[in-house]
């Protein structure tokens, strides 16, 4: 009987982690893997190349867990971090779009939301930082749950939009389980 680490890299389900620098992916990955997988810091930039963990997440079985540089990075070398985050985004079979939940969504959110709807990615909305946020942006995110302007198809529960701490350990859970729009995530 095979085990979860026999399952070789490209049978797994790729997850990858999405977002601006320092919206809290790396700290998210950690919070979903508990491990310290991925270095945190207030620095943005930390993440310069993709971190890969092998863990298995039930019910979807062996899962490879990706962070990624952040898609708003700057500069020759910055260039170059966006680029490694789209060749993941490439071989990605489920997306986690991860917001800096104290700043908002951001062109660059939209413009990634709007990429993996073409590439046919499922995703997931993760408004993190979720306990930095003030009443006003909880109330905009509240009406932003309500009418997800990503949401293109007409099912809300496609691409959910999910409150969470990574450092609170608010919401890990939640994130854990499986969505209806993942029961067959895309094909590579």
């Amino acid at each position: 009987m095979a085990g979860m680490n026999d399952t070789p890299s490209g049978e797994r389900i790729h997850i990858g982690f999405f977002g601006r620098r320092n919206a809290g992916k790396s700290s998210v990955v950690n919070a979903v893997t508990g491990q310290e997988n991925s270095i945190v810091s207030d620095t943005k930039g930390t993440t310069t190349d993709p971190v890969y963990k092998a863990m298995e997440l039930l019910p979807l079985g062996p899962v490879m867990i990706i962070d990624t540089p952040g898609l708003d990075d700057e500069g020759e070398l910055g260039a170059l971090r966006v680029q490694k985050a789209k060749q993941v985004m490439r071989k990605t079979n489920i997306a986690i779009v991860v917001v800096d939940g104290t700043q908002g969504i951001t062109e660059v959110e939209t413009k990634l939301i709007e990429e993996l709807t073409q590439l046919q990615i499922p995703y997931i909305i993760v408004w993190n930082k979720c306990d930095l946020c003030s009443d006003a942006s909880s109330m905009d995110l509240l009406k932003l749950c309500k009418n997800n302007p990503f949401d293109k198809t007409g099912v809300k529960d496609k691409n959910p939009l999910l409150l969470v701490s990574a450092m609170e350990k608010i919401g890990i859970e939640e994130l854990k389980k499986p969505r209806s729009a993942f029961r067959k995530p895309r094909e590579l």
